[in-house]
């Protein structure tokens, strides 16, 4: 190769050999080196997406603040409820009591309510319709916490018969307080307040009343109806309670604290049950029991069909397992009766607070007809709650009988009552003068 050519060739095989040493890779020294430098190709996975966080359910102690929190109702700044929030902030002790009677169902109620996805506030009509009493009795015959009317519960199923008034019995008033409302929402104008109005005076009025202002081409809503004054005042009532709650701390009006927990449940029974034997099982008060049950008249679960007993949730394994255990037959307590002359099946029945029926069915007696010596078997109640002893608003009667040198004064102090008020319960003369061994009604 002559000199010229070298003199050509040479620095073309330099730059070759620079291209060449750029574009030959390194090896790595060591196999982590190896695979460290290994192309990075993505992995057969689905891709992780960031996880929105779902905010944590807010746990309430206090059922009050779970209410509160689910208020959705607009309530007006207008003259009457206006006039129904200063007479509820007047009387601040009221919803100390109402506390104290609802604590044992306003969990029950709230969940049903909850579950239907309802509004909440119905949750307080109670507070309105009965003072939370479920053996309430208004003057027009309406009954238990929701005050049913007779023809209203037999509309909704709500039996009643001599043992039983399911009008009183807060799970069974409840579904069906519940479905009637849900009713109303539908067939007047999807309006909650028209539905609880309707509550108050029937769906007749109401509908009549929107069919009215509808012709006029008027509105339609609750404030548009013309309506009874007892429905007029019915709704705003409810309306400044739901005030009240909404700005209970601004207005330093207390709602006594109840637990946000369930305190109750139900046993289904097919037999009849003595509410005193259950009691006794469960260590508890008879009376407790009762006044959880205020549909039953006399301390007895009715014999016709089953029945959903209402009993302490702490209590009710402790009568689950003893009802498991025990004859049915002696879920009753009896006693035997041998027939006197004179006697009659309507003067026995009503001295063991039973019915004819019951009597005879017990017996199989086939007819009204005993006879002198013959030997009954009756049921034993205690009568553990006497509706008698008990006033048309639900509250508490006794009867203070007179003695000599006692007045309307002194006796209206030792119950801590007023003297207009003895006057009207006995319809007495305001002036007139009271006899020994007088009986006068005291409602407590």
């Amino acid at each position: 190769m002559n000199a010229h050519l070298v003199k050509i060739l040479l620095p073309l095989a330099c730059v070759f050999l620079i291209t060449a040493c750029q574009q030959t890779p390194v090896l790595p020294a060591t196999i982590d080196e190896a695979n460290s430098a290994k192309p990075q190709v993505p992995e057969d996975k689905p891709q992780q997406l960031t996880k929105t966080e779902t905010p944590a359910p807010i746990v309430y102690e206090d059922i009050w603040l779970r209410i509160r929190d689910q208020l959705t109702f607009t309530v007006p700044d207008n003259q009457e409820v206006a006039k129904w929030r200063a007479y509820y902030l007047r009387h601040p002790n009221f919803m100390v009591t109402i506390s104290k009677r609802a604590k044992p169902f306003l969990y029950y109620i709230v969940e049903e309510i909850e579950r239907r996805n309802m509004p909440i506030e119905l949750a307080l009509l109670p507070i309105v319709e009965s003072s939370y009493l479920p053996y309430g009795v208004s003057h027009k015959s309406a009954a238990g916490l929701w005050q049913f009317m007779p023809v209203s519960a037999k509309r909704f199923n709500l039996s009643r018969n001599w043992w039983y008034d399911g009008r009183r019995d807060i799970v069974t008033s409840t579904t069906a307080a519940l479905d009637y409302f849900q009713f109303f929402h539908r067939t007047l104008g999807q309006d909650w307040l028209n539905a609880i109005a309707a509550f108050n005076s029937g769906e007749g009025r109401v509908g009549r009343a929107i069919a009215k202002n509808k012709k006029a081409n008027q509105a339609i809503d609750f404030w548009s109806l013309k309506l009874p004054s007892e429905t007029t005042a019915y709704v705003p009532k409810l309306l400044a309670i739901i005030d009240i709650l909404q700005r209970a701390e601004e207005l330093k009006y207390t709602f006594t604290p109840i637990s946000n927990m369930p305190v109750v449940t139900t046993i289904s029974l097919e037999e009849q049950l003595d509410l005193t034997l259950a009691a006794q099982w469960m260590n508890i008060e008879g009376k407790h029991l009762a006044r959880l049950n205020p549909g039953l008249n006399f301390g007895v679960t009715p014999p016709e069909k089953a029945h959903q007993l209402l009993v302490p949730l702490a209590s009710a394994d402790l009568l689950r397992d003893k009802l498991a255990s025990t004859d049915k037959a002696d879920w009753l307590r009896w006693h035997k009766y041998r027939v006197k002359s004179g006697d009659t099946l309507s003067e026995i029945s009503a001295k063991y607070s039973t019915n004819v029926a019951r009597i005879k069915q017990l017996n199989k007696l086939t007819s009204n007809q005993i006879r002198i010596g013959q030997t009954l078997v009756m049921p034993l109640t205690s009568q553990i709650i006497n509706l008698a002893d008990y006033t048309r608003y639900g509250t508490k009667r006794r009867y203070h009988v007179v003695k000599s040198g006692d007045n309307l004064w002194d006796i209206s102090r030792k119950y801590k009552v007023k003297v207009q008020d003895l006057v009207r319960w006995n319809k007495l003369a305001s002036n007139g003068l009271l006899q020994p061994k007088q009986k006068l009604k005291v409602s407590l």
